[in-house]
């Protein structure tokens, strides 16, 4: 190794290998869910060019989407949207064109400014 005497890895990839092994456990799953959240966030937008469009579920899934993660919440009256950042999608089930029976989609959208910090979990709860 070459440079200073108290040098303690040859350079910064071998840093950062060294401490990504030993992070602890709880920044570990931080940072797989991140991933997961910043992998569906990019999954809605490649299939929500427009800013709003429908999708079958499968296309989610076969794509690596995983329901469970999401960044936020939107409800309206009727349906309630998950958001990964900026892109989210409601669960909808919607009749197929050839046979009619009802098939599981996802609406997705674009946030817009009027969504924004209209989440209130405790509108919901009984007294």
């Amino acid at each position: 190794m070459t440079g200073r005497l108290d040098k303690k890895f040859c350079d910064a990839q071998c840093r950062s290998n060294f401490h990504n092994l030993h992070k602890r456990k709880h920044e570990r799953v931080m940072a797989a869910v991140n991933r997961q959240i910043r992998k569906n966030r990019t999954i809605l937008k490649n299939l929500c060019p427009e800013g709003k469009s429908t999708v079958r579920k499968e296309r989610l899934l076969d794509a690596g989407y995983s329901f469970q993660y999401f960044s936020s919440i939107y409800q309206t009256s009727s349906l309630t949207y998950y958001f990964c950042y900026e892109y989210g999608f409601a669960a909808i089930m919607q009749a197929s064109g050839k046979t009619g029976e009802l098939v599981p989609k996802v609406l997705i959208i674009q946030s817009q400014d009027h969504m924004k910090g209209q989440f209130d979990p405790w509108k919901q709860t009984k007294n």
